[in-house]
């Protein structure tokens, strides 16, 4: 006979299952940034930005983030993303800033059938992209409306100074697959390290070759000290960045030297001066605000606005996979990717993503960046 106590202890077991069950269902949704180190100038706003646009609860279950800093290292952003999915037990990894990082990274979530939406466009170049879902456009995308002025100009010579690393890479890649289009010849490629000091030796060697235009594939406030050497040294023709550069701290550091340089960026850096039916421009305007509002006037940047992409794209992709599968497993781990892959036309602050159309593998279209230019301080659409 089962006594009173036995009844009892197995009822009040029965109710603390009953208490575990949803917690242990909660999602969690990992986030891997430069918070230190040389990129942490990008990291920080980008996973603050992500903290505002994923909300505590997604169809009634509970939100965790898990945030870890990588430290602008590739090595460390690899451990902390094995940790993500074997400690932690995340169903989908928002990260990594740095374009190294994002390698590792990738290789690392595609095994594990994670989805993996990287700061940095990056491409494994086979079928384990499945997994990867670049928020910032690659350079093939971004660098469409440099190409288009440089043709307008008349460029025939280009020069190009990067960072020697995956970044510089390939923004190199992307300048070299435009230039017959372009009607323009790379005369001369010159790298640094993004901790260097002095990039003197590198531009003397740029303006020996005489180009029309300079192209600097850097990025984040390591990237002042090339925009700030070329520009001292009194180049005549235009200086072009890639999208990497558009945080508030690159502009306080190069201060006046950076007059006139150009990027190309999304629709933030434009965002009131775009027409009212452009989707983009209410998401804009709602991050600015909500941004500025959490952390400062004037705070909100085109790098914080990459991290509040990130978030609203995750965010509606979990929507999409709740109905087929319990958060914690492989299968909503592999649900939320399809769940990316079912987007289609979502406006954010940048681009209109689409990772349901093969014809957009990287998830954006061309018209994805828009030129502008730094006048009075500040980045302002280029005429």
């Amino acid at each position: 006979m089962v006594s009173k106590l036995a009844v009892l202890a197995s009822a009040t077991a029965l109710s603390t299952l009953t208490l575990i069950g949803p917690a242990m269902a909660q999602i969690k949704i990992g986030i891997v940034h430069s918070l230190s180190g040389s990129a942490a100038s990008q990291g920080i706003p980008q996973k603050q930005a992500i903290e505002l646009a994923v909300p505590k609860e997604i169809g009634g279950q509970k939100v965790t983030l898990v945030v870890l800093d990588e430290a602008s290292d590739p090595s460390i952003a690899s451990r902390s993303t094995r940790k993500l999915i074997d400690e932690d037990k995340v169903d989908v990894i928002i990260g990594p800033t740095t374009t190294p990082g994002a390698i590792a990274m990738a290789q690392i979530a595609s095994s594990a059938k994670i989805a993996l939406l990287p700061a940095a466009p990056v491409s494994l170049g086979d079928a384990r992209d499945e997994w990867l879902f670049n928020v910032p456009p690659p350079p093939m995308k971004w660098i469409i409306p440099t190409v288009k002025d440089m043709k307008n100009r008349g460029v025939k010579t280009v020069g190009f100074l990067g960072f020697s690393d995956a970044w510089g890479d390939i923004n190199l890649k992307a300048l070299q697959a435009y230039a017959e289009e372009g009607g323009y010849k790379i005369v001369a490629e010159e790298r640094y390290a993004r901790a260097d000091t002095s990039v003197t030796g590198q531009v003397l060697r740029l303006m020996a070759a005489k180009p029309d235009a300079i192209f600097l594939g850097v990025s984040g406030t390591a990237g002042v000290l090339a925009n700030v050497a070329v520009s001292e040294r009194r180049f005549a023709g235009p200086i072009y960045n890639s999208n990497g550069v558009f945080n508030g701290d690159f502009l306080k550091l190069g201060g006046a030297a950076l007059e006139g340089v150009y990027g190309t960026i999304g629709a933030i850096a434009v965002g009131e001066g775009l027409p009212d039916t452009e989707p983009r421009k209410p998401v804009v305007r709602e991050f600015v605000e909500k941004y500025n509002a959490a952390h400062g006037a004037g705070k909100a940047d085109a790098i914080s606005g990459f991290g509040y992409d990130s978030g609203i794209l995750v965010t509606q992709a979990i929507e999409k996979a709740l109905p087929k599968a319990k958060p914690g497993t492989p299968e909503f781990r592999a649900a939320v990717a399809q769940g990316m892959r079912d987007l289609n036309r979502i406006p954010g602050t940048h681009s209109i993503y689409t990772f349901a159309d093969p014809a957009w593998p990287w998830g954006v279209g061309d018209d994805a960046a828009f030129l502008v230019t730094v006048k009075g301080g500040k980045w302002v659409l280029a005429k």
